[in-house]
């Protein structure tokens, strides 16, 4: 099944992950050196998207469960910066393993998810605050998109339960 959002299994399944991503965003926020920053967990929920139901399902659950948490949270001078950065790291995650999840691939896929965070947030706090403030956030993004690794870790457990998992939503 290819990425359709007027089919209800994948506007399902996409809605189902951006919640999940808003969730997790929510859930569990760690105080970071910039004024009113934080660490969260939704990159585990990002990178289960984005293997599991491909890049755009990746691009919608990162990019606007993030941002809506950024609005509803009460950081919504973020939300436009968060909805790009998450976005194009689902989306890039996602792109990179979805025809091949080798060891080689995954490694690939975090890190060039990782890269995108830090340097996304970079270039986002640099706009927003300034870059000696913005430089103080690379070691918690590094930390957080870390962390989310466990959601790549949670893909291939649930894999293993339900091979069909991938065959739900693909490209």
């Amino acid at each position: 099944m290819k990425f359709d959002l007027s089919n209800p299994r994948t506007l399902a399944v996409t809605a189902v992950m951006t919640a999940l991503t808003m969730a997790l965003t929510m859930l569990v926020r760690v105080p970071t050196p910039v004024p009113n920053g934080y660490a969260h967990l939704a990159d585990v929920a990002i990178y289960f998207a984005a293997f599991a139901f491909g890049p755009w399902v990746g691009l919608v659950a990162g990019g606007l469960g993030t941002a809506l948490a950024d609005v509803v949270g009460g950081y919504a001078q973020w939300a436009p910066i968060t909805l790009i950065v998450h976005g194009l790291k689902g989306f890039v995650v996602g792109w990179i393993v979805l025809n091949n999840k080798s060891l080689e691939r995954v490694v690939l896929a975090v890190l060039a998810g990782i890269a995108i965070l830090v340097a996304g947030y970079l270039i986002g706090g640099t706009i927003l605050l300034t870059f000696p403030v913005a430089v103080a956030e690379v070691i918690p993004n590094l930390f957080q998109g870390a962390v989310g690794i466990l959601g790549v870790i949670v893909y291939f457990a649930v894999l293993r339960a339900y091979p069909r998992l991938n065959q739900l939503v693909s490209g």
